[in-house]
């Protein structure tokens, strides 16, 4: 019988540990690795993967680019020929004259307010500048309220010389409950606090603002001097 070189005997010996983990290692190493295919995300169970083009990538949501034609027909808001945006909304109310005289032609001056030049009456000249500016507190007919304010029912009443020496009962300003109204009005009036009186909806012919520059400047003095009566006002 021919005996085989030893090199080509079967090996039935044990095999070493090591070599033998080093002959598993290369074997899952070669079988696992095969190459990617054209399918990406079946190799990758389903996640989205970087393609060879920079400009793309799998999952990609591309965006028409902004026009800059100006024609904003698809967006919310304008723009004018200038390419700036334009303020669109509802056009201001144009003021309206407080004068007791154009708001209500029929009223009778002298049945609403007792100005006069005695004694415990409001002087004469202020109470013409309340009835120009502050039409509204003495009106009694009823008047359109998208037009003015209805002050029929106002608490604080300014008929006489007493009611403005009598405490304060009105709204604003807060904290006058204790204190002749003439003050309170006052902070209306004069330093605009904490609204300003006459309202914004009112306006005077000619001049910016609610009320005419010498109007102001009168009650401004009668106040500072204590709303003096007519009689003290028109000896000074």
């Amino acid at each position: 019988m021919t005996r085989l070189p030893r090199s080509m005997q079967p090996h039935t010996g044990h095999v070493d540990p090591t070599t033998r983990r080093m002959a598993v290692w290369l074997c899952v190493a070669f079988a696992c690795a095969s190459p990617q295919t054209e399918d990406s995300a079946a190799s990758t169970g389903g996640l989205p993967t970087t393609t060879t083009d920079p400009a793309t990538t799998s999952g990609e949501t591309t965006a028409a680019p902004a026009s800059t034609s100006g024609d904003t027909s698809g967006g919310a808001s304008s723009s004018s020929d200038d390419g700036m945006p334009s303020a669109e909304g509802p056009t201001p109310l144009q003021p309206k004259s407080c004068d007791l005289a154009v708001m209500d032609p029929a009223a009778d001056p002298t049945q609403v307010i007792a100005a006069g030049d005695g004694d415990a009456q409001i002087p004469t000249v202020i109470g013409d500048v309340l009835l120009r500016n502050c039409g509204c507190h003495y009106n009694v007919n009823e008047l359109p309220i998208a037009d003015y304010v209805d002050y029929v029912s106002d608490a604080q009443p300014m008929a006489t010389w007493a009611d403005f020496h009598a405490d304060f009962t009105g709204t604003f300003p807060i904290g006058y409950e204790t204190m002749p109204a003439y003050l309170a009005v006052e902070q209306r009036v004069v330093f605009e606090q904490p609204l300003p009186m006459p309202t914004f909806q009112c306006g005077v012919e000619d001049e910016d603002g609610m009320i005419t520059v010498a109007d102001l400047a009168m009650l401004t003095e009668w106040f500072a001097a204590g709303a003096p009566d007519g009689a003290t006002w028109l000896g000074r």
